[in-house]
């Protein structure tokens, strides 16, 4: 049913006019499965013998791309995109076949014109107050919603602040097309799309939210600034609600991904909405086509090109994080996406005058731009390695093909952002010593999930006991990151005048990184594996110091953390563990590091806390074979003798 219009020349054939009235049969039908059964439209099944036709291949030998990319109907307001195999496709064809008959045919009204025409109307004709995945509440009228936005001066004070402060700014806004929608906005808010109005409202939640961490930073009450965050970002929900943003058109996506970054980092616990809200933000992306190249669409600007490019890769890296904070599947498949790095432009180089992308900037100075996309090229062979080991453990020629794939990540880093002592870097740029020790967190982390199995199962043999040393050390570098981080984010700290940069979600990496080392310790205490036993005997002095520091370190944010909180009952309880079990009498308490918790009796902290479900915080640190239990049990049986002394 693919390409049955070719150079066939012109004809009234009543075949043709057959073959017309089937294929208008078949769209109908399946127009009809989907008004019945409610679906989406991405999910009708194509009949058999469709399926069994993939058609040809993407590119031509020549590089041009064939038709067989799929459709994307885009407009100053809307864009659709749907894949090759979608029965709205089908439409194509005949409407290509239309032209092969009589021009009385072709003067009727367009069939994909009627279609489209019908399926929208059922799609916007639902109720005005309908139950929406971030508010079961109705909509805000517009004007409501403008009574409630702040007076022009606070509101400039929010757009400044949030395009000199966020980072990432410059991968979901052009700088210069959106002051000029923020004045036609002044001019006559009434006549501004409720999604701009969104978006700028998700403008002014980021910019409270960076504002509330200077807050937080400095020991101010808070009570303030959160109230004016949370106020924006109900603003930006009702905008979101108001706009109808499971339909997207304009500045859907970047209101969606800048509430999802206010809402993934506003608490320091990793949360299953946050997962649940990407996973949403992200479908909507694919429906608008942002995962395939816009290089296939010649009628895209440059400079919407590239910022297709920038908020995709700003998604795909949103996924990856959230996805291995919670330990579940990433939505982005690779395999299904073609969508390449944006060029490294600042917003000044490129407008929408241009009808070519300019040369990309050098890529050897530092630049907020430059980083994010050489973060992007860690993070994709990162998100390679998580998928290839969260279903089970890889192969060893599988391993051996990813870390080479990460080594050559590593080595393509430009000098500027490799990570070296702050000692040598004291002369550098605050932000640029973030980023280093940012992607160096990062690169430990791909480490650690490369060989994560082999570390938790304890096998015997050389590639184990490496997978072991590495998984040891990557965990006692991230540590060190959080302490060096720690120390310099305060007042006359390297980074204190950046402080608000340090994402909560690094939290997670060093949350691993401690029951990482809690588990080796716990296993090397008690006995249970040589292997292991060896690696963490050989660096128990370094494990010991990392944990008693960190634990400190997690006991500042206990009350306001469970995470931390859990965190600091498992390094309370492997460290008593340790100085029970060690020879050493040396090693004392006698500082008060297992002193009990203010207003927290010590049984009832050590004891209840659940070791075999809580230890793991990412529900794949334990997930491996039989020997997943072993470090509860030993923890457990801490507890029972302690109740019985």
């Amino acid at each position: 049913m693919r390409r049955l219009c070719t150079t066939r020349p012109l004809a009234k054939s009543q075949q043709t006019r057959q073959r017309i009235a089937r294929l208008e049969n078949l769209v109908t039908e399946m127009r009809d499965m989907v008004q019945s059964s409610h679906q989406p439209s991405g999910e009708i099944a194509l009949p058999s013998e469709t399926l069994s036709n993939p058609g040809p291949s993407l590119a031509r030998p020549d590089g041009r791309v064939t038709d067989d990319m799929g459709k994307l109907n885009l407009t100053d307001d809307h864009a659709v995109y749907t894949g090759s195999s979608h029965w709205v496709t089908i439409l194509e064809d005949i409407q290509c076949l239309k032209d092969e008959v009589s021009e009385e045919y072709s003067s009727n009204t367009s069939l994909e014109l009627t279609l489209f025409e019908s399926f929208d109307a059922d799609v916007h004709g639902s109720p005005a107050i309908r139950t929406s995945l971030l508010s079961s509440a109705p909509s805000l009228t517009r004007e409501q919603i403008l009574d409630m936005i702040p007076p022009r001066k606070v509101v400039d004070r929010h757009v400044s602040h949030f395009f000199n402060a966020f980072d990432m700014a410059p991968f979901l806004l052009h700088r210069s097309k959106f002051l000029a929608e923020y004045a036609n906005f002044w001019s006559n808010p009434s006549a501004t799309p409720i999604m701009w109005i969104g978006l700028l409202c998700s403008v002014m939640t980021m910019s409270a939210f960076l504002q509330q961490q200077d807050v937080v930073a400095l020991g101010m009450p808070t009570a303030e600034s959160q109230d004016m965050l949370e106020n924006y970002r109900t603003l930006t929900i009702h905008c979101l609600v108001a706009g109808d943003y499971l339909q997207p058109g304009r500045y859907t996506i970047e209101t969606l991904t800048l509430h999802f970054g206010v809402d993934q980092n506003v608490n320091l616990d990793a949360s299953i909405s946050n997962w649940v809200l990407i996973g949403v933000v992200i479908r909507i992306a694919l429906r608008v086509g942002l995962h395939r190249d816009p290089s296939h669409w010649p009628g895209i600007r440059p400079l919407q090109a590239e910022l297709r490019r920038r908020l995709w890769m700003t998604l795909y890296q949103m996924d990856f994080f959230t996805s291995t904070q919670l330990g579940l599947p990433r939505i982005i498949k690779d395999s299904q996406s073609d969508t390449r790095p944006p060029a490294h432009l600042f917003a000044d180089d490129i407008g929408f005058e241009h009808d070519q992308i300019p040369p990309e900037r050098p890529l050897t100075g530092p630049t907020p731009l430059l980083y994010v996309i050489q973060r992007h090229k860690i993070i994709q062979v990162s998100a390679e390695i998580y998928d290839a080991t969260e279903a089970g453990p890889p192969t060893s020629d599988t391993s051996a093909v990813l870390a080479a794939k990460l080594e050559r990540a590593i080595d393509a880093i430009p000098s500027w952002l490799k990570y070296s002592s702050l000692e040598t870097s004291i002369a550098d740029n605050p932000a640029t010593i973030l980023h280093q020790m940012f992607l160096d967190i990062l690169i430990h982390k791909a480490t650690y999930l490369l060989h994560r199995r082999s570390f938790v199962k304890g096998s015997v043999g050389e590639d184990s006991t490496k997978s072991n040393q590495l998984c040891i050390n990557a965990a006692l570098a991230i540590l060190e990151h959080q302490r060096r981080i720690s120390e310099e984010t305060k007042p006359g700290g390297l980074v204190f005048g950046i402080r608000w940069k340090v994402a909560t979600s690094l939290s997670h990496e060093f949350l691993q990184a401690t029951m990482m080392l809690c588990f080796a310790l716990s296993r090397f205490n008690g006995g249970h594996d040589s292997t292991t036993n060896s690696c963490a005997a050989h660096r128990r002095g370094d494990i010991f110091e990392a944990l008693t520091l960190a634990r400190s370190l997690w006991e500042k944010n206990a009350d306001r953390s469970i995470e931390a909180q859990k965190a600091v009952k498992a390094i309370t309880t492997v460290l008593q563990q340790d100085l029970d079990r060690s020879s050493a009498p040396s090693v004392a308490a006698s500082d008060g590091f297992f002193d009990p918790m203010i207003g927290v009796d010590a049984q009832n902290y050590i004891g209840s806390f659940d070791y075999g479900q809580n230890m793991a915080l990412d529900p794949s640190f334990l997930a491996v074979d039989d020997d997943v239990g072993a470090f509860g049990t030993i923890l457990d049986d801490f507890v029972t003798e302690q109740s019985n002394m």
